[in-house]
């Protein structure tokens, strides 16, 4: 009982804890802050300290009316939902391999993909624009999912390769003895096993992708295709006006999704890192 006591009574423990309770304020107010600001009134929106006398929906009424929010998230959903897919299928299979057959070709291709972690994102914009028009793909959704996923594709094979090392090789012999060829004992042996990969994966690169400004203001050109992030600027820069109201309204319905989607799959994330960490 007395080591239990002092272990709860660690000054220590109590003050890394004191800590812990303010970073956590300090990252989770911003939340807050833009929450709150979108339901002050026009009156109040410049107070950044005071409370809102009752929940205003003028802003997010404005917003939705100015604005054609269900496309702006359609177009994000179909967007992040096809890189990840694609992103998925691509790097599993490219992972698999490299991790499976020791032969130098497919070394020299996992230091060819992993090579491209290093090219800096600025040096490719004038030749991917330029593919892009080549390939009659700029200002279209498609050309957005193969950015994204190839952009991500050097991580991701390096975290499938490394994983793939740790599933035993004798669970593919089985699987070949009970009639599977290789392509379906993949699929529907070793694939589910990279679970916790695949789900650390998606959480790594979703936001980026959802939140992602630069691209979209680039690539995309038609105001049906535009993504909520493109949409809040250009909000801004068409109206020219300094009514914040509406844009925070805005940066909320983009957020929320996000938000929702990080409390419903953090712990699963938290499994994928640990596992990761241990079989790595």
């Amino acid at each position: 009982m007395n080591k239990r006591s002092a272990k709860r009574k660690n000054p220590t423990g109590i003050t890394l804890e004191i800590i812990l309770i303010i970073a956590a304020f300090l990252f989770l107010y911003p939340i807050f802050y833009l929450l709150l600001t979108s339901f002050k009134s026009p009156a109040q929106i410049n107070q950044p300290l005071a409370m809102p006398d009752s929940l205003y929906w003028g802003h997010y009424e404005k917003a939705i009316e100015k604005v054609n929010v269900l496309l702006g998230l359609f177009n994000t959903s179909v967007i992040s939902v096809g890189s990840i897919g694609l992103l998925v299928i691509i790097s599993s299979m490219a992972g698999y391999v490299i991790a499976r057959i020791p032969r130098r070709f497919f070394q020299f291709l996992f230091f060819f993909f992993i090579s491209g972690m290093v090219i800096p994102l600025q040096t490719g914009m004038i030749p991917i624009f330029k593919m892009g028009v080549a390939l009659h793909l700029i200002d279209t959704r498609t050309f957005m999912i193969l950015l994204y996923a190839a952009g991500a594709l050097p991580m991701a094979i390096f975290m499938y390769s490394g994983f793939t090392k740790s599933i035993p090789r004798e669970i593919e012999e089985s699987a070949a003895i009970d009639g599977y060829g290789k392509f379906r004992a993949f699929w529907l042996i070793i694939f589910p096993l990279m679970l916790p990969a695949t789900g650390t994966l998606i959480m790594l690169n979703i936001y980026g992708i959802w939140n992602d400004l630069f691209g979209p203001l680039l690539y995309l050109k038609d105001p049906s295709k535009m993504t909520l992030m493109s949409q809040i600027v250009q909000f801004k820069a068409n109206h020219q006006s300094i009514d914040y109201g509406p844009i925070f309204a805005l940066c909320v319905m983009a957020t929320l999704p996000l938000i929702v989607l990080f409390i419903f799959t953090q712990k699963y994330m938290m499994k994928g890192l640990v596992a990761g960490a241990i079989k790595g």
